[in-house]
């Protein structure tokens, strides 16, 4: 019996920080995705800066649309061009990585999703200039410095990994290089490809937000957070909720990806 309940591992709960981040982002995600059948004053225009009321909870905008309406379907646009960015970001860069691990090894070079900021605004600047559409801006902008990141990140990951004794082992059983994979790597490897993504998801909504702001991404009659922050700006001294609640749901739904990601990235202690 004894020898028995020592083959059963406990079981692991999840970690706080990857439930709280994520039930937090699943609650923004819904809010945002309930804007494709329904706000609370769609299509409606009213009182231009009217001021918080029962019925718009953070008033309204210059134009007299209502505040709260506004937020869901900018957040939707934040979100979706964010995750466009960081799906190309992923799907290009991690690949590569795992490429550039196995013929070059492991390097000391390391990589952090918010150094995508700098580069981002930079070619942000250069594709706008070239006229392009603000969507395809802000994906570009996301996703070449996201591909370099994630590539980077990936080989850091991955090659120490494919060098250790188990792997080592694995070989020479018999096994093949994707069988060892399969078996071996990547159930350690896929928590740290979900804090990889949660972490560029969380840079690539900072990003978009960045560029609509600077008047580099969304433009009227479209909505995202950025260019809400950047109409509001003027009034926000009459009007400070139109600034402080698109803010603090840009700035929670950054936090919580990234204390998702966190949570993802340190489970290799428990998986090793």
């Amino acid at each position: 019996m004894m020898a028995e309940a020592a083959v059963i591992a406990p079981r692991q709960s999840p970690d706080p920080r990857i439930v709280a981040g994520l039930a937090v982002m699943a609650i923004v995600a819904l809010l945002a995705l309930l804007s494709l059948a329904w706000t609370p004053h769609a299509g409606a225009v009213l009182s231009p800066l009217a001021e918080p009321s029962a019925t718009h909870w953070i008033g309204t905008d210059a134009a007299g649309r209502d505040g709260i309406s506004l937020l869901m379907m900018a957040t939707l646009t934040t979100l979706l061009l964010a995750a466009m960015g960081t799906l190309v970001s992923l799907l290009i860069g991690v690949p590569a990585g795992v490429a550039i691990a196995l013929w070059f090894g492991p390097s000391q070079r390391t990589a952090h999703a918010i150094a995508m900021l700098p580069p981002a605004l930079a070619i942000g600047m250069i594709v706008s200039g070239l006229a392009a559409p603000a969507n395809l801006t802000i994906v570009l902008g996301i996703a070449i410095p996201g591909i370099v990141v994630a590539a980077t990140i990936t080989r850091q990951l991955l090659a120490p990994m494919w060098a250790a004794d188990f792997v080592a082992a694995a070989r020479l059983a018999g096994l093949r290089p994707l069988s060892v994979a399969q078996r071996h790597v990547a159930p350690r490897l896929l928590p740290q490809l979900a804090g990889l993504g949660l972490e560029l998801l969380a840079a690539a909504s900072l990003i978009e937000i960045s560029l609509s702001f600077a008047g580099l991404g969304v433009l009227p009659p479209g909505t995202s957070l950025g260019l809400l922050l950047r109409e509001s700006q003027q009034f926000g001294m009459i009007r400070p909720l139109l600034v402080i609640v698109p803010g603090a749901v840009a700035v929670i739904t950054a936090l919580a990806l990234l204390l998702a990601a966190r949570g993802f990235r340190e489970a290799r202690h428990g998986a090793a």
